[in-house]
């Protein structure tokens, strides 16, 4: 609640509002519209991205198409809205599995998502390292960062790279040593299908999750230009890279990620402009296609699925 009446009185506070309204909706007619569009149209390329990552993994398990792995992301999604850190994905998306390989669905959902989390660690570090100056300028609460504060998190965001890392490439070593705890041990049965995964398949997955986070970035910064907000391609690229860092970091319900990411946002990108309207609007614009309405079309997967099965 507090964070909606922080907006507000942010929006509120910036100066010649009306104008600012007008430049937003001039962003869907006007010169630079055809930004906003690419932005809109890159939505459907970010989740095909995570998709096939999906179908990487699941074809490890059990024949599965790429149409089928995009339609079990989109359902996890649905169910990620109203579950902490978006858990219940996991759920949403071995519904589409067969029953003896669902347990085993979570063990690669977990691997697909810990390569996310690892790229967006990594570039949010090489983020923090490129604007450190920028940073310094950051307001929280009417307060700039001090150098000490920021040396502490470069070096916290460090750590959790270097334990990530060694998550997501040893999860299966990891899981093998848990098994030796005797009630552990069929409770973690399941982990086993890790046993089928190279070091190809690993990197693949980074691979893929880096162009998925260079697409969502992508978005923000057009969507963003064509919002008229004063954000250089190259400072705006990083600056969204920091966005992405602090979501990672900050637990959250997926449905209210919007006002943690707003207020975000504003903070880092106000170092550019003081478009705040522009700027929270972005962010709304971003979370509503990416994040809402696929989250919906997922819903609609789910219900089928369950009408057909009754059927």
């Amino acid at each position: 609640m507090w964070i909606s009446v922080s907006l507000y009185n942010q929006v509120k506070q910036q100066p010649d509002l009306p104008n600012a309204w007008l430049q937003v909706k001039q962003a869907f007619y006007g010169a630079n519209s055809w930004m906003l569009w690419l932005g809109i149209l890159l939505m459907p390329v970010n989740w095909g991205l995570e998709a096939y990552k999906w179908y990487l993994l699941v074809n490890k398990l059990q024949p599965f198409s790429f149409s089928k792995a995009y339609e079990s992301v989109l359902s996890g999604l649905s169910l990620a809205m109203n579950t902490p850190n978006r858990v219940g994905e996991y759920g949403g998306r071995i519904v589409y599995l067969q029953p003896q390989n669902r347990l085993k669905g979570v063990a690669l959902t977990l691997v697909s998502s810990v390569g996310q989390l690892l790229i967006t660690l990594v570039c949010g570090l090489v983020a923090l390292l490129l604007m450190r100056k920028q940073i310094q300028l950051v307001q929280l609460d009417g307060n700039h960062l001090s150098g000490i504060l920021l040396q502490v998190f470069l070096w916290s965001v460090l750590f959790f790279i270097g334990i990530t890392a060694l998550f997501f490439f040893r999860m299966q070593l990891l899981a093998k040593m848990l098994q030796w705890i005797p009630w552990l041990k069929e409770k973690l049965a399941f982990a086993t299908v890790l046993d089928y995964l190279n070091n190809k398949t690993y990197y693949s997955i980074l691979f893929y999750s880096f162009l998925r986070f260079v697409v969502f970035a992508l978005q923000y910064v057009l969507i963003w230009q064509a919002l008229r907000v004063n954000l250089p391609w190259w400072e705006g690229f990083w600056s969204i890279a920091l966005i992405f860092l602090v979501m990672a970091i900050v637990p959250s319900f997926a449905i209210a990620d919007v006002g943690i990411r707003g207020k975000v946002a504003i903070a880092i990108i106000g170092v550019f402009s003081a478009n705040t309207l522009a700027i929270l609007a972005g962010s709304v614009l971003v979370w509503l296609l990416n994040l809402v309405l696929p989250a919906l079309v997922g819903s609609l997967l789910l219900l089928s699925i369950k009408i057909f099965k009754e059927r």
